[in-house]
């Protein structure tokens, strides 16, 4: 046996079964969950401040070189001594050799006996040229109570006499309370800002020996 609907009732369930597959569609096009947020963290210069020089210099900086497994922007994190693996939701601003070139550059500018920092491009020349390499930025998470380590090596040349005036090696380790990628971030900040002071204890040392 057939029955017929009426025709108001035939449009109004066909609209409905439209409506339902465009539904069920669009639920099978949804991601089933949410990507993760990004987490983004950055190192600064510390607020370092020294008496001044008889003669104000100007310093070359030359880029900060980058071990392997640290000239990206990832947060790197180690869970055995052989290993070395990025963090999957967070990272830093900008490739950490970077981030600390910037630093380095921000606290020698503030100094009272440096006129200028010269970078990228070159305008006079300066009498002073400071390379740094960037050994290690890591957290280690072996223990409940992670660690950072960060190794910095930097060279102080004389470019009027070709000489090395200086060269020093930072290695320095920061235990913090949680093993997570906000507190790697705080802890990388300490050791970073011990590593400045010395560069600028170290690089004010060779420039005032040199003047009369």
């Amino acid at each position: 046996m057939t029955t017929f609907l009426p025709r108001p009732l035939r449009r109004g369930v066909l609209a409905a079964g439209l409506v339902l597959g465009s539904l069920a569609l669009s639920a099978c096009a949804l991601p089933a969950g949410r990507a993760p947020v990004q987490q983004t963290y950055r190192l600064t210069a510390p607020d370092i401040r020294t008496a001044p020089l008889p003669q104000p210099t100007v310093i070359q900086l030359r880029p900060v070189r980058a071990s392997a497994g640290f000239e990206s922007a990832s947060m790197m994190y180690s869970r055995s001594p052989d290993t070395l693996e990025p963090y999957r939701d967070s990272r830093w601003l900008a490739p950490p050799a970077q981030l600390v070139g910037q630093a380095i550059a921000s606290a020698l500018s503030r100094q009272p006996w440096v006129s200028a920092v010269q970078r990228q491009s070159v305008l006079v020349n300066a009498p002073w040229a400071l390379h740094c390499d960037l050994n290690r930025l890591e957290h280690d998470v072996r223990s409940q109570r992670g660690t950072v380590h960060l190794g910095l090596t930097c060279v102080l040349a004389n470019t009027r006499t070709h000489r090395i005036a200086a060269h020093w090696h930072f290695d320095g380790s920061q235990p913090i309370a949680v093993n997570d990628a906000a507190h790697f971030a705080q802890g990388a900040q300490i050791l970073l800002d011990q590593a400045i002071e010395g560069i600028v204890d170290h690089t004010r040392a060779a420039v005032a020996a040199s003047q009369p």
